[in-house]
């Protein structure tokens, strides 16, 4: 099982309790607060408020955290951007049932179809403003990785700083 997620709504008190949040079909998130818990006739009423700016933070989380999704944690992204499985797939341009595979834990989704996922994901209406704040941000360090970028015949000169390794600009004269 994964290490629980905690989410929190600013400004919301804490709740008395933490709530197990499984409506979103993910087993490992839970509130701190933003949640009311209402008993009726013997029988308890969650309610959320503003579930879609919960589950569009849920999603954020898992695209800019987690190393590797869990077949839920595809099933939830894909469901976040309204997709079916065989338009992710097309999106992927793999076979609808490669996401299935993926959903049902049959087979692990490869790198490259990991990170195209994140980047529709941050793409998509669900995720912003704050997906296209991280593409841009993306998209600007790899402007200037390709601005930057000298010629792979540069001598590279590294120093320790602090017990850190660090690329210097500090030319030395090479013994030879």
């Amino acid at each position: 099982m994964s290490e629980p997620e905690l989410f929190t709504r600013g400004g919301d008190a804490k709740a008395s309790k933490l709530y197990h949040y499984t409506e979103c079909g993910l087993d490992n998130i839970y509130l701190l607060d933003g949640f009311e818990i209402e008993e009726v006739d013997g029988e308890e009423f969650v309610s959320v408020h503003d579930v879609d700016g919960l589950w569009k933070a849920i999603g954020l989380n898992l695209v800019a955290n987690r190393k590797t999704f869990s077949p839920t944690e595809i099933r939830f992204i894909r469901s976040q951007m309204d997709k079916t499985q065989a338009e992710l797939a097309s999106l992927l341009r793999v076979d609808d049932q490669t996401v299935a595979r993926w959903e049902k834990k049959k087979c692990k989704i490869p790198g490259p179809a990991d990170l195209a996922l994140r980047f529709l994901f941050l793409a998509s209406p669900v995720a912003q403003p704050e997906g296209g704040e991280a593409l841009a941000s993306l998209h600007k360090m790899v402007e200037k990785i390709v601005e930057t970028d000298s010629p792979s015949s540069d001598v590279l000169h590294f120093a320790s700083h602090d017990g850190r390794w660090e690329e210097t600009q500090q030319r030395t004269a090479l013994a030879v």
